[in-house]
């Protein structure tokens, strides 16, 4: 799994959801299994001691959103083909330009590849 993350200010809400939209199509075109967008709506911090929210993290102020985006593979290879694809679409790129000028200034987007573990 691929995680991406950023912070978006929330008047770029609706310009970040149609952005997603228009991925999650190229992503599926491209071979890609299943994407899933969330955003981060509790940004309450718990009083329990070694929690903190993820929003104090990223260092998300109050006219921010944060975004989280899961991008689900068969395996690496897979991932490596569906991303080779995907980076040489030209709309693709012209969509990831325009989603890093709807995020907050100054800040980059935050990826990770994550495996899932068997417990």
């Amino acid at each position: 799994i691929m995680i991406v993350a950023g912070r978006v200010p929330k008047k770029n809400h609706d310009a970040t959801v149609q952005i997603f939209k228009q991925f999650n199509d190229i992503f599926r075109k491209h071979g890609g299994l299943r994407l899933e967008v969330f955003e981060l709506n509790n940004i309450k911090n718990y009083e329990v001691a070694g929690l903190t929210n993820i929003s104090n993290t990223v260092s998300a102020g109050p006219d921010e959103e944060v975004w989280v985006e899961l991008q689900y593979y068969k395996d690496r290879k897979h991932q490596d083909e569906v991303t080779s694809k995907i980076g040489n679409d030209e709309i693709c790129g012209r969509l990831y330009k325009q989603s890093l000028e709807l995020l907050t200034p100054g800040t980059s987007f935050i990826i990770g590849e994550f495996s899932r573990l068997s417990i």
